[in-house]
């Protein structure tokens, strides 16, 4: 593959070939595998704190949404429907995938820690509070 097809548009908006040997497996595992991760994920959520829950909740729902739209992108692919399989639509959900991420960390990086001390903030003042 040349390198300078990345930076043309009609490599990326035009048919691909379907995909053949270790690439089909590459993409097939791949997008199965996100799939898996984000239904473990939901399945772990049972025992854990809502803060937790929470976090868990976005990367399974993340992964397995990007796991499944890149399934029926390799679907798409496979069958060459125009339009559908076009290599455009790979960025797209690797540019959502990741924008996901970036929100996901944002969430546990700034919110949570609000979160933990609201809620210390809380407890303390329920001591006092009359029951």
């Amino acid at each position: 593959m040349n390198l300078m097809n990345l930076l043309s548009t009609s490599y990326w908006f035009s048919q691909p070939d379907p995909a053949v040997g270790l690439v089909k497996w590459f993409w097939v595992l791949g997008f199965l595998a996100l799939v898996l991760a984000g239904l473990v994920l939901r399945i772990l959520l049972v025992k854990k704190d809502k803060i937790t829950k929470q976090v868990f909740a976005r990367i399974s729902n993340i992964g397995f949404m990007t796991g499944m739209s890149g399934m029926i992108w390799m679907f798409f692919r496979q069958e060459s429907v125009f339009f559908l399989a076009w290599r455009f639509w790979i960025i797209l959900i690797t540019l959502v995938f990741v924008i996901g991420l970036v929100k996901i960390l944002k969430y546990i990086l700034t919110r949570v820690p609000e979160i933990k001390k609201e809620n210390e903030k809380r407890l303390e003042m329920k001591k006092y509070m009359p029951r």
